[in-house]
């Protein structure tokens, strides 16, 4: 008796355990947790274990390329999602996603018409308008581009994304008024977003506001949104633009492009921007900066061993700091990778001063 009892308990165990395994939302959501725990593999395990078993699950798709896109591996992201649309999940969101990658791909004509396909498959998806309103935008298709950014708007009224998205539409029409107009209608349903305070100094840019100002509200934009690299670009961009710069203001961006860089450690770009500015300071303010300056390069190279612009700079602190035969190994290197006349004038002036 005993052991029947044990028995059918250990039977009831089991199909619970194998009905809980089978769920997809519990499946997804251990999924959500192993590539959260940086468990990838056994993410896309529990993903295929849902498309396998409930193929209509739109989510597992998606998450599953977003995975593989991540790894640098676009074609298996782009496999996954048409994968989702064989097994019938739903298209306008794949689609939708399907676009998000060849953006992020810099491939706007492909994303143009992925987003264009998501809308089609679905007229009442939001989020799909506000794509295909952003990839218009950025192709300067502007009436068109309103156009959704007001479809999206008839079906969601207070969207954020879509005000934000229809505001730059009319600050590139220099219609800057308006745009400020739903800015501030944003910012005040949405005070603690960032993207609405980098277009409203945007749009400021059109107008006789303060530089301060400007820069205030970009960075705000960043404050609230740190990861948003729209954000960060549009507020790099403007820094970038300043004249006049002295050592004061010099070293009111290095902090600003040094949090740009914990964001986005990978970008090289931000680092060489580093080593200039530097190399500035060590023009306007002492020498001590190049060991600064030497640190940048030396991280770039860590990521880019053939980054010339790099060895180059390297020459030119070495040079500076009277080590004439380092600059001139660095300036070879560099002008081997690149044949620039700078970088042969480097060469000539290290062999000068060994000489």
């Amino acid at each position: 008796m005993g052991y029947k009892l044990w028995h059918v308990l250990v039977l009831a165990s089991s199909i619970l355990l194998f009905s809980c395994s089978e769920d997809p939302d519990i499946l997804f959501s251990k999924a959500k947790t192993e590539a959260d725990l940086g468990s990838r593999q056994k993410a896309l395990n529990y993903l295929f274990e849902i498309q396998n078993s409930h193929p209509e699950y739109t989510e597992a798709y998606i998450f599953a390329a977003q995975l593989f896109f991540e790894n640098n591996n676009l074609s298996e992201a782009v496999n996954q999602c048409k994968r989702g649309l064989d097994a019938e999940a739903d298209p306008a969101e794949i689609y939708r996603y399907l676009g998000n990658l060849y953006s992020l791909s810099d491939n706007n004509e492909s994303a143009y018409q992925y987003f264009r396909m998501a809308v089609e498959s679905d007229p009442n998806n939001v989020e799909a308008h506000i794509s295909l309103g952003k990839v218009l935008g950025e192709k300067n298709i502007y009436k068109q581009a309103i156009i959704h950014f007001n479809q999206a708007l008839e079906l969601d009224s207070a969207n954020y994304m879509a005000t934000v998205g229809k505001a730059q539409i009319f600050a590139n029409l220099k219609r800057t008024a308006d745009a400020i107009v739903l800015l501030e209608a944003a910012i005040k349903d949405e005070p603690t977003r960032g993207p609405a305070y980098a277009m409203l100094a945007y749009a400021l840019e059109n107008t006789a506001t303060e530089e301060k100002t400007i820069l205030a509200n970009y960075a705000l934009s960043v404050k609230l949104d740190p990861e948003n690299r729209v954000c960060w670009d549009a507020y790099l961009r403007f820094l970038g633009r300043l004249k006049d710069r002295d050592v004061q203001s010099y070293m009111e961006d290095v902090p600003i492009i040094k949090n740009f860089v914990s964001h986005f450690p990978k970008e090289i770009y931000a680092r060489r921007w580093l080593v200039n500015i530097y190399f500035d300071l060590a023009e306007l303010d002492g020498i001590y900066w190049l060991e600064a300056a030497k640190q940048q390069c030396e991280k770039i190279l860590a990521m880019d061993e053939n980054n010339h612009y790099s060895h180059y700079a390297l020459g030119r602190i070495y040079f500076e700091q009277k080590k004439p035969r380092l600059a001139l190994i660095e300036a070879q290197i560099a002008f081997e990778m690149n044949p620039k006349s700078t970088y042969l004038e480097l060469i000539d002036e290290a062999k000068f001063s060994i000489d």
